[in-house]
């Protein structure tokens, strides 16, 4: 309202003893104030639409090419609203103004471009504000899903009971497991709290969490893990990948039925690469995000982490469950 103000309080009828509709019908009155209409409407436009729909998904031609044609329509359409008037309104002690001399095309443009630009700013400011606010309130609430979910309860659950089963027996695996636990548990408390931690912790703290996870696999589970690459002076994000890991002991196990875990992890100068595969077998595990960080909370990780710099693909092939992660990874 204070914006469609502007053309009334500058208008050089405002102050004399005129009505509001002969300022309105005033042709110094009529061309502003249309253009303030536009600029406006494009205020509105550029910020719900052409900004999201464009800008943001990187068309920057195309969101150039609509921004120039808005500023034409606010240069030239408002001759359209111009309906002039006669000089002397009736009953009027002192006429209108007349009709200014016809401002320079240069002139007009220029004063024109000026608003236009700070029109078109101040919306492009505004909408990057607010991105950046959602962007950062869906940060939190990934970190925060993050933190609470860091240990899966079930696994560590499962993992004392291994160690109790392996320390009644009096086997010499029982302080073997408990020192890769420790270390697990060290890692996510100690290691795992800033964006990107090293790669060999990482791995390490996979190869602990598979090799207690067989020590209860039945003989009728196939578990193979490979790791091949130079792991050492690279960085990457903690915990990203083991909820794909856990995913495939959660809902490919099963002590009833023929069991099969394939992961293999790849590493070159520049990827990562991981492959999980599993069969598909009957589990009580309903949902993928019951518990452990969660196929979703990871893929809002990534998406966060590592923007332009992964790729993910999870699909069911011949009843077989198969994760295919691509990450740039930092040096």
């Amino acid at each position: 309202m204070i914006f469609l103000s502007l053309p009334i309080l500058f208008s050089p009828d405002f102050n004399e003893q005129h009505s509001i509709i002969d300022i309105f019908t005033s042709r110094p009155f009529q061309r502003p104030f249309a253009a303030t209409c536009l600029l406006l409407a494009f205020f509105y436009a550029n910020y719900y639409v052409f900004i999201p729909k464009l800008y943001v998904p990187k068309k920057y031609v195309l969101f150039s090419i609509v921004i120039l044609v808005s500023f034409l329509i606010v240069l030239f359409v408002p001759e359209v609203f111009i309906i002039g008037r006669k000089m002397g309104p009736p009953n009027h002690h002192m006429p209108l103004h007349p009709a200014p001399p016809k401002k320079p095309f240069s002139l007009l443009v220029n004063h024109n471009l000026f608003q236009f630009i700070g029109v078109f700013v101040f919306s492009l400011l505004l909408k990057i504000r607010e991105r950046l606010k959602q962007t950062e309130a869906e940060k939190t609430n990934a970190e925060l899903s993050y933190l609470k979910a860091q240990i899966n309860p079930h696994f560590l659950f499962n993992t004392l009971n291994s160690i109790y089963s392996l320390a009644i027996l009096k086997s010499e695996k029982t302080a073997d497991a408990v020192v890769k636990l420790s270390d697990m548990m060290r890692y996510v408390l100690n290691d795992s709290n800033s964006n990107f931690t090293a790669l060999e912790k990482e791995l390490s703290y996979i190869a602990n969490y598979i090799e207690l996870q067989r020590m209860r696999l039945t003989p009728n589970v196939k578990l193979e893990y490979t790791c091949e690459g130079n792991i050492f002076d690279k960085k990457i994000a903690p915990l990203v990948l083991i909820p794909f890991i856990e995913n495939a002991f959660k809902h490919g196990v099963n002590s009833e039925e023929d069991s099969d875990i394939d992961i293999k992890i790849n590493i070159t100068d520049t990827e990562l690469k991981l492959i999980v595969k599993n069969k598909c077998v009957t589990t009580n595990n309903n949902t993928l995000n019951k518990s452990g960080l969660g196929i979703d909370n990871t893929k809002q990780r990534l998406n966060l982490l590592y923007p332009e710099n992964h790729s993910l693909d999870i699909s069911e092939i011949d009843n077989y469950y198969i994760v295919n992660l691509t990450l740039n990874i930092h040096d």
